[in-house]
This record gives structure tokens, sequence and C-alpha cells, in this order.
């Protein structure tokens, strides 16, 4: 989850960063083109071409050129404006507009009580328009332009004002230089300014489009090249996609650190554009995911030569900082028309292909084929019918026996995952459980288990009596985590703690530290008791077990299955049998499926308790207690 929310944040950040560059190359490119009106326009017509290019960008119905004509009685007189008429009036520059003679940018909004307005014609301008004014200075001459929207409209925003100033900085020696009939100099002067400015403004689009650290046009810019690129393709030609992503990157970080990823980063843009050619598209869309689009790509055989080369060149070594990287990359590939005739389209395509190839053999290279696609919209299809599955509550409780192999009665009950679909169809933990572990939806899963549970429980004693326990699966994450444990304990009937008990694989005792500290403390106290489940075939180790305070120890399938006929495994099994007898734990064998396997229980050890489809197969709860006669549905494991 912190990985995920880090990634969030970085891409926020990205976006605003491109936002503001993009906000930069708006802004530059309107200098630009005020500017050359400026320079470009004729005699007859010296401010025409100026407002025409300022109105879209500001987005305002009237521009005036105010100069000051009478200094000691601050007068002010309009001397161009997009409205001829207002040409000529005159305007008292009270205390806001000496602020802008002084050289401040001002936006206003309402200004009814101004007495600096005068009187026009027409109604063109009212105090109570929204109004923006930037500071001029023409022949030595105070002055201002005044930008205003008409009075239903909203003001402007700290966008428009950043640009004001800009605009301030280079509009007075413009409009100076205009009136003057611009002398050489001045000419000479402003064409270099202009060179500057389009030189930055290049610069600007660049930043906007390219990725930073390798140069390459970004997840943008990529999509645009490709749009025109499939646009120019006649019929008959075909193209194709592929989507690279690096193997282990985020472990290249964490051993080696972000300089030396960088570093990896620039050799995979290197190294890839030296097997493509100038007509191909190559760009970065992704921290460690990049996209080649091969033009007029020809035979899918061509494809291949040129996507076994990428691959060949992306796994050599790499040195960086005395230390020797052994970089892959998985790669799939979709091809235009056949997978798809748009980039997102042919994206996504080769994106399922490269994940295919990243699940099968890492560093190889896949072509998209219908049945991934075909896979990958079921799998999408049951995760938006897991998740609405978990918001309506339609995961159960199964049940299945544990007895004492001896005397065939019930000890206890292990508590199973079911998914009770709205038609009444019944889902097994194979169909659901690994996508909801990836989903972070086991938990709800699992609080879901244990409230059915609950709700039966008076139910289940009545006929099986209120001595038995019940098992519950706790997975390795949850095992750790000590707010979900928390919370199971509090979903367990009041005052009945003492009848559960949590079964933990031997894969959650990587860290007994956590456990020991925190968690047994906790269920102890609770009256949980603790099982070590599935032992014989995870990480099985003495010292860990001595480490732990456990009850009970649940002996994997693996090791009974045919026990009658392996020998090896009866010694196993016998040995197991010994240290948990020491230990003083109970011991249950899991998985006996035939009368061989319980008989050799029966005469070669002394475990008593046992599970398995011999004496029981998992039932639904509600199945389970329902009276005798009524139909009972049998859930196959």
């Amino acid at each position: 989850m912190q990985d995920t929310e880090a990634l969030r944040e970085a891409i926020v950040s990205m976006r605003r960063d491109i936002d503001h560059l993009r906000m930069e190359n708006l802004h530059a490119h309107l200098l630009l083109a005020t500017q050359d009106a400026a320079l470009g326009v004729h005699d007859s017509d010296a401010f025409g071409p100026v407002f025409a290019a300022l109105m879209p960008a500001f987005d305002c119905s009237s521009i005036l050129v105010l100069l000051e004509q009478d200094a000691e009685h601050s007068m002010l007189r309009c001397m161009a404006s997009n409205c001829p008429e207002l040409t000529g009036l005159t305007w008292q520059a009270g205390p806001l507009l000496q602020k802008v003679l002084a050289g401040r940018t001002i936006s206003t909004v309402a200004d009814a009580q101004a007495n600096h307005w005068p009187a026009q014609p027409h109604g063109k301008l009212s105090p109570t328009q929204p109004a923006l004014y930037l500071p001029l200075t023409v022949q030595g001459c105070r002055g201002m332009m005044m930008l205003t929207r008409r009075s239903d409209e909203p003001g402007f925003d700290r966008g428009h004002v950043e640009l004001a100033r800009k605009l301030s900085r280079r509009s007075s020696h413009l409009f100076a230089a205009r009136q003057t009939k611009l002398s050489e100099a001045d000419s000479r002067r402003l064409r270099e300014l202009n060179d500057k400015l389009q030189s930055s403004h290049e610069a600007l689009h660049f930043r906007a489009t390219h990725d930073q650290l390798t140069g390459l046009p970004n997840r943008t810019h990529v999509q645009e090249l490709v749009t025109a690129m499939i646009a120019r393709q006649q019929s008959g030609q075909t193209l194709a996609l592929a989507f690279i992503n690096l193997d282990e990157f985020k472990l290249t970080n964490e051993l080696h650190g972000n300089v030396a990823g960088d570093a990896l980063l620039r050799a995979v843009a290197s190294r890839v554009q030296s097997q493509i050619r100038q007509a191909d598209i190559f760009g970065r869309i992704g921290a460690d995911e990049f996209v080649v689009a091969l033009d007029a790509a020809g035979q899918r055989p061509d494809v291949t030569v040129v996507m076994d080369r990428i691959r060949a060149q992306l796994r050599q070594p790499l040195s960086i900082q005395d230390t020797q990287i052994l970089p892959s990359a998985s790669i799939g590939v979709a091809i235009y028309p056949s997978h798809g005739t748009d980039y997102e389209t042919l994206r996504r395509h080769a994106d399922l292909a490269m994940q295919h190839a990243k699940a099968t053999v890492k560093g190889s290279v896949v072509l998209f084929t219908k049945d991934l696609g075909r896979q990958a919209h079921e799998r999408l299809t049951l995760e938006q019918h897991l998740r609405e599955a978990v918001a309506a509550g339609e995961f159960c409780c199964a049940l299945q026996r544990k007895v004492d192999i001896r005397t065939s009665a019930i000890t206890g009950f292990e508590a199973l995952a079911r998914w009770v679909e709205a038609q009444g169809s019944v889902r097994m933990p194979g169909e659901f459980l690994p996508l909801a572990c990836k989903l972070h939806l086991l938990d709800d899963i699992a609080l879901q288990v244990v409230d059915d549970l609950a709700r039966h429980l008076p139910q289940l004693d009545a006929r099986f009596g209120n001595t038995v326990r019940y098992s519950l699966n706790i997975s390795p994450d949850q095992a750790v985590d000590s707010g979900f444990m928390t919370r199971l304990v509090q979903h367990l009937p009041a005052g009945q703690a003492q009848r559960f008990i949590f079964e933990i694989t031997e894969e959650s005792l990587a860290d007994t530290g956590v456990l020991e500290a925190h968690l047994l403390p906790m269920l102890r106290e609770a009256g949980v008791r603790i099982s070590i489940d599935d032992f014989g075939a995870g990480y099985s180790s003495l010292s860990t077990l001595a480490a732990l305070t456990v009850d009970e120890l649940k002996i994997d399938r693996s090791l009974i299955q045919c026990i009658n006929e392996r020998p090896r495994n009866q010694v196993i099994l016998r040995a197991i049998e010994s240290l948990g007898t020491a230990l003083g734990l109970a011991i249950v064998a899991e998985g006996i499926e035939t009368e061989q396997e319980r008989n050799f229980l029966l005469q070669s050890t002394a475990i008593t308790i046992g599970q398995g489809y011999l004496f029981h197969k998992p039932q639904l709860l509600r199945d389970l207690v329902c009276n005798e006669g009524q139909t009972q549905v049998v859930c196959r494991a």
C-alpha cells in the first residue's frame, strides 16, 4: 500500500508539472503572437492586430490603452481601443489607477463606488465590470492597458494576472516602438528578443512532450505520434506496437539506489534506439514501461526478429558504479489492424501480452492473441463481480467435521469460505481467494464468514453441543496484521472466544517476533487457541516451533495421502507425532480420504483426531443445521 500511495503521489506531481509546463507554453505562444502583431502591422493599424491576439487569451470584451496626459491633475486619456467610440475618453486617476501607474498589475471584480470612470457613449463600460490593469510606459509617458469583461461574467484568475505581468514587461517597449515608427536599432533589438522567445517556446514544448530523464517522448506525446502514424497507414499496411516492461526494476532501485535505476533507464533508451529505424516511434510511458511502434511492420516474423534483437540488447550486462547489473525485459506485441485500430486498444492488448510474458517466462516476447483478450475480459468481469459480491455480503461459512478417527465422534469443525451468488450457485475458494487476495478483499470475506458462523452458533450448539470448537483459517498476511486480528477477535461471539482455533500456516511463522511479542498475547488473553496448519509442507522449523506457544499441529494432507504405501512418509509422520506429544500439542491429521489411510493411523500411531472426505465433505452451514429430511447442499472442496 505504501508503494501504491507513493506511486499515486508521483503521478499527481508529474501531472501538476506538465500542467505548469503547458501553461508556460501557452503564455510563450501568446507573447510571440502579440510581438509578431506589433512588429508586423502597417502604420494605419498600430493596435488592431495586438488587440486581436490578446482578446481570446484573456477572454475579454474590450481593451483600452490609457496614457497620462496631465500628471499634475492625474488625468488619463484613451489613446486606442478595440471599441473606437471609447477612444479619446478621459479618466481621473484615482488611488487604484495611481497604483497601476506606479507599476502594479491589478485585477478587480466590481468597483461600484469608483469615481474615476468617465461617462461613455452607449454604456460600453461600467465600474461593475471585471477589469484587469497592467502598467505601460510609452515614450517616457506613464500609462496602462485595461482589459474588461461583461458585468455578468467571472473575474480574471491568477493565470491571467501572471500573463498580464509578463505582457507588461514586453509591451511598453513594443508600443513605444510602434508610436515612434520603430527605429532600426529598436527593430533589431525586438527581433533578437523575438528569437529568444521563440527558442524558449520550443524548449518549453519539448519539456512538456518529452521525458526529462531519457529525452524520449512521454505518455501523452507517444499517443499523439502513434495516432498520427495509424492515420497514415494505407489499406493493407500493418504496424506493430510493443509494450516493454523491465523485470525486477523495483529491486534494482532497492539494491543499488535510484542513481543506478536512472542509469539503467537511460541505457534501455539507448539500446532500444540502436535497434529501430528513424521512422519508428519509441517513448517512455511509465516508471519502467516503454512503447515501440514499428511503422509499416510487414509480416509478423519481421516483427519477431526486431523484438528478439531488442530483447537481446536489453539482456546485456550493465556496469554502474562498479556494480554489474543483469537487466531483462518482458515484451508484449500487438499488430494493427488485427489487434486494434487505435492507439489505446493496441497499447492495452500489448500490455496484456507483456503481463502474460512476465507471468510465464520473464524476459520473453509474447504476441497478443484473442485468447489472451478473452482471459483478460474474464478476469475483469470476475474482479467486478467479486467486488460487488463483497459489498452485497454474499460470502458464507461452510463447515467440515473434525472427528475422533476411532469413534467418529465430532470433536470440532473447520470453517471454510464459500461464495453463494444471488441466483444460488456456489463458488469454491480456488475460484476467488487468489483474486480476493490481490484486490485486498480477503479481510472482508473472512469477517463475513465469521459473522455467518456467529449467527448460526446457537443452532449449531443445539445440534452438536456447546463444547465443539471451530477452526478459522488465517492467511500469512492476516496473521501479522494486528489491526485485522483485533477486528477478527471482536467479531467472535461474545464470551465464546475460547471455542475458536486460529489456524496459521508455517509461512506465517517466518517472523515469529511480531507474533510472539504482540499478536499471540492478545489472542491468549481473549482465549483463542492457535494451530499450525499444513505442518510438514512449508517452512518446518524446530527452532520456530520452540519459540512459539501453540496448541495444535495439523499434519499436511501430502504426508497422509497413501501413507500406508510410503515408508518415508511414515517415518516423518511418527517423528511429528513424537514431537507434538513431547510439546503437549494436539495432533490432527487432515486429508484422510480412504479406509487404508485411516487404518494405518489407527494401527501405527496414537493420533486420534482426523479430518477429510472419508468422514465428511464441507457443507454450507445453513444446510448443516437444517432439520433432518430437508435438502442439504454438499460442497466439493
